[in-house]
This record gives structure tokens, sequence and C-alpha cells, in this order.
């Protein structure tokens, strides 16, 4: 079955064919770095790290393209509140960012360009447009001239049409164009702004300009597909679109638009005037990164998806519950397995076809989640299969880039669900060498000190703490990984 996306260019759902066989380029827009990153970064950029894992399985050779706004009116606007330099602004929320997509695993993209320093093309493309007289120069800055007709498929990406879209726009007091839909290519410098040399003055380059030279300098005159949040399709990629192809004269700028849904926290939209905003770093401090991603996978990534205290508890029990399941079928799988990769060697495999199949429907992974717990339980009641199917779960589990056991996911025991006796407390307080630690911080430390007790082949004092781990109602399993503890019981 062959990969279907819906692109929002047509409106439909369309098989996808790249423009250049085995090769895939794709541009997502990325950080405007003048705030905190929020859950609905986390939900639109986890949306399209699965797409590039799933069509780079698929055999395509991906170059992935995400940029970063590091010039903004909000930037200059919050430096300006904070009384720091603008620059500092950018830099430390993208390091905030990136240390965040870090802890959610996403694949770093293979180009990460930053506008201001891509100001060269940015020029290169705002004169081409200039002297084909689709832009001109104004006393504030240079504008794109969309009233002017220089493109006539203008509102073909948002489906609306010029008198639509020219009654629902308005003109800043400061702007000096001509029409109600031109836009900013060049805004010339205004007194302590940053500025850039340029033909037209020291300025500094419109929103949307910027992505239009960043996605030509590094995937070409066209592309295959051109992703973000469903919220930038007008004015952001409609303008994209207007300027990109009246400079280079081909259509269509991307064959594909994919665009991912928008996020809402209780019931509303995300925004600090409801109170309801809360900077990612915190939430990912609050809850494991792999249950924030699960929670995503399970809606549908065109569709708005609700962010509540009862959805994310759920995410991080089902999660456990999938982790739980698979190592039952660990348990079940001969202790010295093949290697992994000699049993996926064929693509036909009736499981991963499965799978596949899912996400090859329009990135559909909430099919893809259910089939996989489907999977696992039904497995653990097969030995036959228990070997094959451990690596087609791991496969499936790195395809939707979660981990392959809970310790790494973060969803082992928590310091909620262990609760040591007075007599367990004590002897793992002598074995630890601390006395005021967490019972789970206690566990921990103990089933570091047996795992090294292994590693030097002390079987003996192993064996020792194995047996006070379980009198504690602690279930150590042993794999090629390291040691994974369980609450068993009680203690």
């Amino acid at each position: 079955m062959a990969v279907r996306l819906y692109n929002s260019r047509t409106r439909s759902l369309q098989e996808f064919q790249p423009l250049e066989p085995g090769r895939l380029t794709m541009y997502v827009c990325g950080m405007t770095p003048s705030f905190h990153p929020h859950l609905g970064h986390a939900r639109t950029f986890l949306t399209f790290d699965v797409l590039r894992r799933h069509l780079t399985a698929r055999g395509y050779r991906v170059t992935y393209v995400q940029n970063v706004t590091d010039i903004d009116d909000r930037i200059i606007e919050r430096a300006a509140t904070e009384g720091v330099p603008w620059d500092d602004v950018a830099s430390r929320y993208l390091a905030e960012y990136e240390a965040c997509a870090t802890r959610l695993g996403l694949m770093p993209p293979d180009h990460e360009p930053r506008a201001t320093q891509e100001i060269a093309s940015i020029i290169e493309l705002i004169s081409g447009l200039v002297a084909k007289g689709a832009a001109y120069e104004s006393g504030d800055g240079v504008y794109f001239a969309v009233d002017e007709g220089v493109f006539p498929h203008y509102g073909e990406l948002s489906h609306q049409s010029i008198e639509e879209l020219r009654a629902g726009v308005r003109v800043a007091v400061r702007e000096d164009k001509r029409g109600r839909l031109d836009f900013a290519l060049w805004k010339k410098a205004k007194p302590g702004e940053p500025s850039w040399p340029s033909p037209w003055g020291p300025g500094r380059p419109g929103w949307h300009i910027e992505c239009s030279a960043m996605a030509r300098r590094y995937l070409g005159d066209q592309i295959d597909i051109h992703g973000g949040a469903a919220d930038l399709i007008f004015p952001h990629h409609e303008n994209e679109v207007a300027q990109t192809e009246t400079f280079t004269g081909k259509h269509p700028m991307a064959d594909f638009w994919v665009h991912a849904g928008l996020l809402n926290v209780d019931g509303q939209k995300m925004s600090k005037s409801l109170g309801n905003f809360t900077p990612l770093t915190q939430v990912l401090d609050r809850y494991p990164a792999a249950v924030i991603r699960y929670l995503f996978l399970q809606t549908g990534y065109r569709k708005p998806s609700n962010f509540t205290a009862e959805s994310i508890e759920a995410a991080g029990k089902g999660l456990r519950g999938l982790y739980a399941d698979l190592d039952k079928l660990r348990a079940a799988a001969p202790k010295e397995p093949p290697e992994r990769s000699s049993l996926l060697d064929r693509e036909d495999d009736a499981a991963l076809a499965d799978f596949n199949a899912f996400l090859d429907d329009d990135l559909n992974t909430a099919g893809a989640v259910g089939w996989l717990q489907t999977y696992v339980k039904s497995a653990i009641k097969d030995r036959t299969r228990a070997t094959r199917a451990v690596a087609v779960v791991e496969q499936a589990l790195e395809r939707l880039g979660l981990p392959t056991d809970a310790q790494s996911a973060g969803v082992a025991a928590t310091s909620s669900q262990v609760k040591l006796s007075k007599a367990a407390r004590m002897e793992f307080s002598i074995i630890a060498g601390e006395r005021d630690a967490p019972d789970v911080d206690l566990v921990e430390k103990v089933v570091a000190i047996r795992e090294q007790a292994r590693k030097s082949k002390d079987w003996a004092k192993s064996d020792r703490l194995r047996d006070a781990l379980a009198r504690a109602g602690i279930a150590v399993k042993d794999t090629a990984s390291g040691s994974q503890w369980s609450v068993d019981g009680s203690s």
C-alpha cells in the first residue's frame, strides 16, 4: 500500500509520489523563540517527527528542514519588555526549545537555518520580486503587491477568494502600503531596532519571506512536503506560495501541504490571558516525555487535541500497561534470541504490514497504537511467535518515537507506588548508605548496586539483593539493556 496524505492544497487524500524517485524533501515551519515553548509546539513537531520516521522506514531518503525565525516583532517587543538585547531573547528561548526537543525524542533536523543567517538569500528573493514588478518599495519597507493581481492564484491554499480575504484583513496603522492584502517583504529599520543593510536601506526581513528563502535555498524551487500548524495556513503559508511561485515561475511550491491540528487545554484555546499556558519545560518536569507523545499519538494529527489532567493520566496508564504486556512477551521469548535484523528481513511480514497500513493511511497513529496494544496481548498467548513478536513491537515503538521499555520511557514505578515497610526501609538504607532518601530512590540504588554485582559476577551478592528486593515487594527483571524493576506486591 502506498503512503497517502491529506493535502491541504487540494483538500483531498492523495497518494504520495515524490518529485524525485526515492528522495523526499520536507520543510516544516519551526520556532519563533520569543517566549517559552509550549505543548502546542510539542504537538506539531511530534507529528512531523513521526511522519519523517515513517517515510524513512518506507525507504525514502528524507531531507528535513526546520527553520528558526530568530528575528520578529514579538522578539523585539519581548526584549524591550525585559530590557535585554533582542538576540539574548532569541538565544535563550531557542535553547529552551532545543532542550525540550531532546527530551521529547525529536530527531534533529538535517538543516536548521536561522533567518538572521540567511539575509543574503532573502535579499536575493526580494530583489527578484521587485524586478518582476511583483513588489514595490514604500516609506516603511518593501511590500508584495497582492492587490494588484501579480499572483492570480492567491487564496487557493486557504481556499478563499480575494474578496473574502480582503474583508478579513486589518491594516496596521504603521503600514505604508497600497493594498489591504499587500504584505511586508522588508521592514525599514526604526530607531533602536536591529537591522541589516539592503538595497532599500537598513532593515530586517518580513516573516513570510524568510521561509520562502530558506526552503528554496536548502531544498530547491519545489519541495515534496511543506508542514506546520493549521493556524499558519493563512496568512503565512498563503504568502509563502505567492512569493516563491512568483519568483520561480514554478507551480506548486510544495506538492503536499500538511497541517497539524491545534491544541486545546481543558477544552479551551491555550493562551496566557486564559491562564492555561504552561511552559513546555514545566510540563516535561511533571510528566514523562513518552507519555506526552503517547497522548498525542492517540488523536489523528489533523484533529484538534485536548490536553487535560485526566487525559495525560490515562495516557500514562495506557503506556505502562503496554510495557507490562511487552515484558510478559519478552519473558515468553527464548533467552538467546537471534539478531532482530534477521527476524525482520521480509517487508511483507504480516504484522508489520498491518502496522504500516495504519501509518500509510494519512499517518493514522491512533489506529497504529490501537493495533499495537492488541497485537502485544494476542502474541503473549502464542509462545511460538514470541521472539518475532518482540522484534515487531520494538520496531513499531521506534517508528512512533517511543522507547522500547518502561524504564527508558520514565513510566516505571513511581514514588507513590513504592511503600517500603519499616524493616525494608532500614535494610535498604544500610545497603545504599543513605538514610533520608525517598523510598523509590532507595529501591533504585539497591537495584543499581545489584546490577553492579552482576557485572562483577558476584552472584552471591546479586542473589542476596534480589531476595531483599523480593521481600519488599519489588520484582526485578534482568535484560540485555540492564535490570528493570516493578512493584510486585506489598512489603
